[in-house]
Formats: C-alpha cells, sequence, structure tokens
C-alpha cells in the first residue's frame, strides 16, 4: 500500500500540526491515513503505508481509539482488527474538545483554584485578582465545552458562525 500524493501532504501537515498541539506524529499520522482512506484498515495495512513500527502503529490506534477518533471493527472468518476513523468532522471536533477539556482544562482549573484559595489565605490582592481573571476564562471555557459536547452538529455550526458575526457587530465592522 503506497500513499498518493494527497495522502502524503495531509499525513505530513497533520503530523506537524499534531505536534504543536502536544499529540505525537504517529498518533496523528495514523489518524490522517485512515481519515482519507475510503475503506477500514489493519494495523498491517497502516505498518507499510506509514513505515511504522507496528508497536507505533498500535499506540496510536489505542490513543486514538480513546479518543473516540479511531473505531475497531471486526469481520466474519477473518481474525484482524480493521480500524475506522470518525469521518464526521463535527463529531470529531466534539470528541477533541471533550478529551482536551477532560485531560487539561478541568485540572488546570483546579489547580487555579487552589492558588486562588490560598492567595486569599495569604491576603494577597494583586495575586487574588490575578487568578480571579485565570479562573473566570477557565470556568467560561469549560462551561462553553461542556454545552458543546451535547450540542448538535447543526448547532454548533451556527453558533460559531453567529459568534463571527456577533463579534464583527461588537467591534462595529
Amino acid at each position: 500500500m503506497v500513499l498518493d500524493d494527497v495522502q502524503k501532504a495531509f499525513v505530513e501537515q497533520w503530523g506537524e500540526m499534531g505536534a504543536r498541539w502536544g499529540v505525537s506524529r504517529s498518533v496523528a499520522a495514523v489518524h490522517a491515513f485512515l481519515y482519507l482512506s475510503e475503506e477500514a484498515l489493519t494495523a498491517d495495512d497502516l505498518c507499510e503505508a506509514l513505515s511504522m513500527a507496528r508497536s507505533n502503529v498500535s499506540t496510536a490506534l489505542k490513543e486514538l481509539e480513546g479518543w473516540e477518533l479511531v473505531f475497531r471493527e471486526s469481520r466474519v472468518g477473518d481474525r484482524k482488527s480493521y480500524y475506522r476513523v470518525q469521518s464526521d468532522v463535527w463529531e470529531m471536533a466534539r470528541a477533541i474538545m471533550k478529551e482536551r477539556k477532560r485531560r487539561e482544562a478541568d485540572g488546570a482549573l483546579r489547580a487555579v483554584g487552589e492558588c486562588l484559595d490560598k492567595a486569599r489565605r495569604a491576603r494577597n490582592p494583586f495575586q487574588e485578582k490575578r487568578l480571579e481573571a485565570m479562573q473566570e476564562i477557565l470556568q467560561l471555557s469549560c462551561a462553553f465545552a461542556d454545552k458543546a459536547v451535547v450540542w448538535p452538529s447543526s448547532l454548533m455550526k451556527k453558533a460559531l458562525r453567529m459568534g463571527d458575526k456577533i463579534l464583527g457587530w461588537i467591534a462595529g465592522k
């Protein structure tokens, strides 16, 4: 199995973006290739196409399954597992938002809350003000993410389109 030019470019770019977002290049490469694959693929197919070690592919698939971005399928009479990607980009965005919030934002919100409590006990108004501002943006972001992960895709699209228009209207442009 050989990657065509579009697949090569997308796998490279998605891997680069993934690395910037804190996702390993291997995970991003497997995701990108599956996203542009018309059919479910085996781990062996992925190893061959991406020139990756079986251990890297297996680790990437487990992580992507954990994020609910890749799904395992079985076929009657075949002992191999086949993998397909979440192909709806809105569902993909929802899964990523849900997992990033759980892994990162929830912990950051707790940590800022603990630091704010310490600043209050220490009676440090400067630190309190800064940490309250940080807590506010994290709370608003978490509240938005909690709602967004349960909204239907059509509502997410409308909210994003309207958000752009509202910001333009508020800015007078």
